[in-house]
Order: C-alpha cells, then structure tokens, then sequence
C-alpha cells in the first residue's frame, strides 16, 4: 500500500512537471452548483502510461527548448548597448538575460541606454494601466518594474526590443519568438494584465 501510495506521489507529480512544460492551456472552470450536473474527466491506464514516458517527456522538454531565443540572441537590425544604473543594483542578471535574446545588445560602461528600475508602476510613459516597463525614443532610456511581473527577463527582453521594433499583434508576451515577446501585454495566470510600452 505504501508502495502504491509513493508511485502515485511520483506520476503526479512527473505529471505536473509536464503541464508545467507544454504551458496551462486550459483554465479550470468553477464548479457547478447543483453536484448532480458534475462531469468528471477521466484518463485510462494506458493514456496516461503514455503521457509518462520518456519519449513524451523529452518531447515537452524540447518544447520548452524552442520557447526561448536561440544561442547568441534574434538577430536585429543594428548592434545596440546599454547601461545599468544605480537603481538596478542586484537585478544585472537578470536584465542581461533578457537582453541577450537580442544579438549584439551589450552591456557598457556608461554609453547608449540608460536602464533604470522603479520600485512601482511607471507613470511617466504616457497612456494608463499598469505599466511595468517603458521605452522611450527607441533606446533614450528604459525604465522597468521589475516586481510587477513573473519573468523579469522577458519584460527586459521587450523593451531592448523596442530599440528596433514596436508591439505585434500577439495578445500575450512570450518567449517563443521575437514576435511574441514584443506583444503588449505580459499576462499572469489569473488574466491580470501588466502593459508594457
């Protein structure tokens, strides 16, 4: 019993690492009121055998490979730099990481854009809403909020990405292509959206 107990703990949660993978697609739905109108889903043996083998989890994990820029960033127009400045002390790696899926944006010394953090939404970019991110004059100055979202890096990568192009037409950023992550809106799991100019 205590075996069968372990063996479940495991496939729920090889399970769970899977749907982690391949992204939450689905949104549960709230419950029905009235427990005589509950419909379950059920999954069979063998369903859910093949969900769990290797062949199927290196499948989502090559998935997840693809959702990120490639080695050495998406190429862009023109090389461009910039530069931390005091109010991002701590955060370097993190705004590297996302500049770094741009090709040839580097980190200086003291040249090209000034990159700054807030420790709130910024107010000063114009428009409304919750915006967690500016870019001003295609690399003037950025301005991020880093607190405001879950990947910091994307909302670095969208706004050195705004050096060279403006927002898509996708609804949500992503990592899974240049196109995605300039999209203008950075959406969290319960549908909140954080803007980004």
């Amino acid at each position: 019993m205590r075996g069968r107990l372990l063996l479940r703990s495991v496939l729920v949660a090889v399970l769970a690492v899977i749907a982690g993978m391949l992204g939450t697609g689905a949104q549960a739905a709230a419950p029905p009121q009235d427990a005589s109108q509950m419909k379950g889903e059920g999954i069979t043996a063998a369903e859910f055998k093949e969900m769990t083998t290797p062949k199927t989890i290196l499948a989502a994990a090559k998935l997840q490979q693809a959702m990120e820029p490639p080695p050495g960033g998406w190429d862009v127009p023109s090389d461009r730099a910039y530069h931390l400045e005091a109010s991002c002390q701590g955060q370097g790696g993190v705004i590297g990481q996302g500049a770094a899926a741009w090709k040839g944006m580097n980190e200086t010394a003291n040249e090209d854009t000034p990159v700054e953090c807030r420790n709130s939404y910024i107010t000063d970019c114009g428009g409304g809403g919750n915006i967690v991110g500016c870019n001003w004059g295609q690399g003037q100055r950025i301005a991020l909020f880093l607190g405001g979202v879950g990947d910091q890096a994307l909302l670095a990568a969208h706004e050195f990405g705004h050096d060279w192009y403006g927002h898509s037409g996708y609804q949500c950023a992503g990592w899974g292509s240049p196109e995605e992550v300039m999209a203008p809106s950075i959406c969290t799991l319960d549908k909140k959206k954080e803007r980004i100019d």
